[in-house]
C-alpha cells in the first residue's frame, strides 16, 4: 500500500499522488457538483441549492412541515447564522415562516408554506434529473453504494471531530 505522506529530503511533506488525487478529487467533485446544481436551480426555479435543501427537509422529512431552527441547522453543512439568513431570505419570499417553537417560548421554529411546497414541487423534477445527469449516470449501482459508504464515513468522522 502506498504511504499517504511523502517527505522530501529537505523535510517538507506532501500527500503522495494517489492520496492527493483522492483528496483533491473529492473536493473538486463536490465543489463542481454543488456549483452546477445551484446554478441550475437558481436559473430555473429561483432557489439556491441550500434553499432547495431547506425546503426538502421541511416538505419531505419534517413532521407537519416544521422544524426547530437548531434542528434545521444540524441537517445542513451551514452555521446557525447562515441558516438563519437563508431562512430569512426564504421567509421574505413567502416560502417558509418562522414560528415559536412548541417546546419552549425562547426557541424558533421554521414551517414551510403552501408556496414553499409548490416551489419545491416545481423544482424537484429538474433537480432529480440534474443529479442523474451530473452524478448518478456516471456511476454504477455498486459505485453509488461505495460512494455512499465512503462519504458516510467521512461525514461521521467530521461530526465526531466537532464534539
Amino acid at each position: 500500500m502506498e504511504e499517504p505522506v511523502v517527505e522530501r529530503p529537505d523535510g517538507l511533506k506532501h500527500l503522495s499522488p494517489l492520496y492527493a488525487g483522492a483528496f483533491v478529487g473529492l473536493l473538486r467533485a463536490a465543489e463542481g457538483l454543488e456549483a452546477r446544481l445551484s446554478v441550475r436551480l437558481e436559473r430555473e426555479h429561483g432557489l439556491s441549492l441550500r434553499g432547495f435543501e431547506v425546503l426538502l427537509f421541511l416538505s419531505v422529512f419534517a413532521p407537519e412541515g416544521e422544524l426547530r431552527m437548531s434542528d434545521l441547522a444540524e441537517q445542513t453543512p451551514l452555521s446557525q447564522s447562515r441558516v438563519s439568513r437563508l431562512v430569512a431570505d426564504l421567509e421574505a419570499r413567502g416560502l417558509v415562516r418562522r414560528i415559536p417553537a412548541e417546546s419552549d417560548g425562547r426557541g424558533v421554529g421554521v414551517s414551510v408554506t403552501k408556496e414553499g411546497i409548490e416551489r419545491f414541487r416545481a423544482a424537484q423534477e429538474s433537480h432529480l434529473a440534474d443529479l442523474e445527469e451530473l452524478l448518478f449516470s456516471n456511476l454504477s449501482e455498486t459505485e453509488v453504494r461505495r460512494l455512499a459508504a465512503i462519504t458516510g464515513k467521512i461525514v461521521e468522522a467530521c461530526r465526531e471531530g466537532e464534539r
